[in-house]
């Protein structure tokens, strides 16, 4: 069962404590974190996406002016076992929010050496908008990508 929820500062920790998808990482969780995690639940502009009671996904919105937005997603490994449930409470969860906020145009980046993001994108609508050279915090080119919305 697909369920879309406002994020709480838990659903992301325990996401980054199960790991990534993007390159298995993992992180370990400390008050710095959690401060992170809360900000983001306060905002109100995050989603957890739930598929047979456990946290999936933590998706959110980052308001870049009025009407723009950057996505970010934080995706667990297990959405392997879920590949189309997870894609539809993605797109659920981010309906939601650019609805709420009316977002006509959001945005986003994927690393070139993470497919799955980019097959991701692709299902959502996204249009490939350019590359980014050396854009991550590790130098790797990055694809952005960007959808506009009629609100």
């Amino acid at each position: 069962m697909i369920d879309v929820r406002p994020m709480k500062a838990e659903d992301m920790l325990w996401v980054m404590t199960h790991g990534l998808k993007e390159r298995n990482l993992r992180f370990d969780t400390n008050e710095e974190t959690y401060k992170a995690a809360k900000e983001r639940e306060e905002s109100g502009m995050c989603v957890t996406g739930w598929i047979d009671g456990q946290p999936e996904c933590v998706a959110g919105i980052d308001i870049m002016w009025e009407g723009v937005g950057d996505v970010w997603l934080m995706i667990t490994p297990f959405i392997d076992n879920h590949v189309k449930e997870s894609y539809k409470c993605i797109r659920k969860g981010l309906k939601k929010l650019i609805k709420d906020h009316k977002i006509r145009r959001l945005q986003s980046y994927g690393r070139v050496d993470f497919p799955e993001c980019h097959t991701l994108f692709a299902h959502l609508g996204f249009k490939v908008e350019g590359l980014a050279k050396a854009y991550t915090s590790d130098g790797v080119d990055a694809i952005m990508y960007g959808k506009i919305y009629n609100v």
